[in-house]
């Protein structure tokens, strides 16, 4: 069992090192937040937009419910009902495309590249446009098993929602960029 003397020392290196560990941890910090990091999906978003509509036009039905959940979020209001709404996100057309970048030997297609389109624009109930008509464009590529064609489509279709769940981020982020520039 260690002296009274050594003890002490033994616990002011804990200290010390506790300390150390708290400082680094804080310049850390300080270095991410002054070169503008921030976690994926976070946007900010201006304080005035409180109340928003979510009209979709012609488009996917989980990219409504994605924009909703992402502005709930930031503890935006989401009306069901566009007249009470003081802005509304309008999705004018959505569209998924497939091309075929990759095929094997016996010439069955093994790679696509999947590419989501969203066109939307932001306005106020009254109609002025805060952004005008604009796109969003995500893509990913899948490679086809032909030994798993179940996993494989299960795969596909979880590739799609993600692409739609990333459109919905970069509409938000879109719409804070420019509502920040306008504001």
């Amino acid at each position: 069992m260690p002296s009274g003397r050594w003890q002490l020392k033994i616990q002011s290196f804990v200290c010390a090192s506790r300390s150390f560990a708290i400082l680094i941890l804080i310049v850390f910090m300080s270095i991410l937040s002054a070169c503008g990091f921030h976690l994926r999906g976070m946007s900010d978003i201006p304080r005035w937009l409180d109340n928003v509509a979510i009209i979709v036009e012609t488009g996917h039905r989980d990219l409504e419910a994605f924009l909703k959940i992402n502005l709930e979020a930031y503890q935006i209001r989401v009306s069901q009902n566009p007249t009470e709404a003081r802005y509304w996100i309008i999705i004018e057309q959505d569209n998924e495309d497939e091309h075929i970048t990759s095929v094997s030997s016996s010439t069955t297609p093994r790679q696509y590249q999947m590419t989501y389109r969203v066109r939307y624009k932001f306005q106020e109930a009254q109609g002025r446009e805060i952004v005008p008509s604009s796109n969003v464009v995500v893509t990913r590529q899948i490679t086809i098993n032909n030994d798993r064609i179940l996993g494989s489509n299960d795969e596909e279709n979880i590739l799609k929602k993600e692409m739609r769940r990333d459109a919905a981020i970069q509409i938000l982020d879109r719409i804070a960029n420019q509502a920040s520039k306008t504001s």
